[in-house]
């Protein structure tokens, strides 16, 4: 029994590679439930292998579901379970498989080998993996957190707003003062008055000045 050995690259993912052996007879689903096992899928989503010539240009769909498409026999896809990877005749065969219609994973695949079977080996069969694919795929980011990060960045905080009004009320309030106005003290207050009441006073202009007496001159 004819092996086909396949490796399978992803686009997306530098350093990521399988190598994969399955049997001529098995089928595409064989090939897919291998795969998916290999690269860390759990689910089964909808997905796709194409058949493809040497610039990737796909030719032919082999799909897991028959969704019936298309009406006649010339363009309706093939079925997974149903095909055989012997339906492969070009012995440098590429071909591309989508895992996920809505997430859109794809992987390049190409036929690099045709070999005899080996009896000991169950297929089909991962000969080498390297580097993680599941790891090193990260989510996109909603574009509603986009969008709240950009306006928060662009409003400004209503408490930096309000602190900054009260630190420029201070200041209108610190400049009416004149700082080289005098202050008037304690004392030159008491003076000022001390004077007033002396001015309020009333004396007898008529009063006529009463003679010092030797008693009052103190010796």
């Amino acid at each position: 029994m004819k092996t086909f050995v396949f490796s399978v690259k992803s686009p997306k993912v530098e350093d990521f590679e399988i190598i994969i052996e399955i049997l001529a007879n098995q089928t595409f689903e064989d090939f897919f439930n291998s795969l998916k096992q290999a690269i860390g899928f759990n689910d089964n989503e909808l997905s796709s292998f194409y058949l493809c010539n040497s610039v990737w240009k796909p030719l032919k769909e082999i799909v897991l579901i028959d969704m019936g498409q298309e009406n006649n026999d010339e363009d309706k896809a093939l079925i997974m379970s149903k095909t055989k990877i012997n339906i492969i005749e070009d012995p440098h065969q590429k071909l591309l498989f989508v895992y996920d219609y809505l997430k859109n994973h794809e992987f390049n695949i190409e036929l690099i080998k045709i070999k005899d079977s080996e009896p000991t080996i169950k297929y089909p069969h991962i000969v080498k993996k390297i580097g993680k694919y599941m790891e090193t795929i990260t989510p996109p980011i909603p574009s509603s957190i986009l969008i709240n990060e950009q306006i928060a960045e662009e409003t400004p905080d209503e408490d930096e707003d309000e602190n900054e009004e009260m630190i420029e009320v201070i200041d209108e309030s610190t400049n009416e003062v004149d700082v080289n106005e005098d202050i008037v003290s304690k004392e030159d207050e008491m003076e000022e008055h001390f004077y007033e009441d002396m001015a309020d006073m009333d004396f007898d202009e008529n009063e006529e000045e009463r003679p010092i007496d030797d008693d009052d001159i103190l010796i």
